[in-house]
């Protein structure tokens, strides 16, 4: 398909976009939510993707309640994040093209090189949609948040897409179920689970009964916030069974996963440990950044874990995309950085 062809179809896609917003906006019936906006407010605990038949067709519901029915094995799959791409990969799948893949993201092992060589479209947040209806995808699977409104333009122009939310473990599991159904893979899929609920298991096992509070700090070049249970470092500080101080506090917006920072509240919080998740270009310029927001405020110094170097900063490979095959490495960091003693030193991420 040309690009004159392409643009054409966008434009004509973007005017009925407009033009039916308000009608759309309230029509939620059976097939699904058919706005983006409205469905990303759903609130957690609603939030699944699952497949249903046991062979094609298969109908998925995806995490913004829409219902998509494939009838054959798709051929040219486009995964356009990383986060789903490895959990697809590591069932064997393969995808026709990818967001950029940058040194912040682990791969999944075996295919680091296949996937750095896929057809990029642009960043995670900025995909560019010709990109994608060039490799002419017979079945594309967006991220919920960063891709929605481009998910739902491409549904509109008649693809099928598959919308997922992948932020903490049982997310992760639910999305391995699904994906090893799509796949032909549900056997290879239970193992991948049951790998992983054993690794987090044995560190569960391990946890002291002590009682550790922290704050989560979530760091961009333009600003600073607090993350909260729903995201990825607040999934795993549950799973650890720490105390993360803002998990009563409102999210920015509804479905967010952060809240704004109140350096008050953490003063009188006194949070036993500050954890920093961050979304700059390297770990080591997170660092940085993290550092001279502490020196530029004096409201710091009142904290103790600040005071104390009980900050602990943890990588994006981590804890920016979620890791998917490698969640349970992200649990074990998280344990290491605060009971060294009986996990183990923390991997050093430069």
């Amino acid at each position: 398909m040309n690009k004159k062809i392409i643009s054409a179809l966008l434009a004509a896609v973007l005017s009925v976009s407009i033009a039916g917003c308000s009608d759309e906006s309230s029509n939620a019936g059976v097939g699904g939510l058919k706005n983006a906006e409205a469905a990303d407010k759903l609130s957690d605990d609603e939030a699944a993707i699952w497949v249903t038949g046991d062979d094609y067709p298969l109908t998925v519901r995806d995490f913004l309640k829409y219902e998509t029915t494939i009838e054959s094995k798709p051929e040219k799959v486009a995964v356009m994040s990383g986060t789903p791409l490895n959990i697809w990969y590591d069932l064997g799948g393969k995808s026709v093209c990818t967001s950029d893949v940058s040194g912040n993201i682990r791969l999944t092992e075996g295919y680091e090189e296949e996937i750095k060589a896929l057809p990029q479209i642009g960043p995670v947040y900025s995909v560019d949609m010709e990109s994608v209806i060039a490799q002419e995808p017979d079945l594309i699977i967006a991220q919920v948040g960063t891709q929605s409104t481009q998910g739902a333009k491409l549904r509109e122009m008649g693809y099928n897409v598959i919308q997922t939310h992948i932020r903490g473990y049982d997310d992760v599991v639910d999305t391995y179920r699904a994906f090893g159904k799509l796949l032909g893979q549900d056997e290879l899929a239970e193992q991948r689970i049951s790998k992983l609920e054993n690794g987090k298991k044995e560190i569960t096992d391990k946890l002291p009964d002590d009682d550790i509070s922290v704050v989560i700090l979530y760091v961009t070049s333009k600003s600073l916030a607090v993350k909260l249970d729903n995201s990825i470092a607040g999934d795993i500080a549950k799973i650890l069974e720490l105390d993360n101080i803002a998990s009563d506090l409102p999210p920015d917006t509804i479905g967010s996963e952060t809240t704004p920072l109140d350096i008050e509240y953490i003063v009188e919080k006194d949070p036993d440990y500050v954890l920093v998740t961050t979304m700059i270009s390297s770990n080591e310029e997170a660092r940085k950044t993290v550092e001279e927001q502490f020196a530029s405020n004096p409201a710091w110094s009142s904290v103790n874990a600040v005071n104390e170097g009980k900050v602990i900063y943890l990588p994006q490979e981590y804890y920016l995309y979620n890791a998917g095959p490698y969640y349970v490495d992200a649990i074990k960091y998280m344990a290491q950085s605060i009971y060294p003693e009986i996990y183990g030193e923390a991997e050093v991420f430069d």
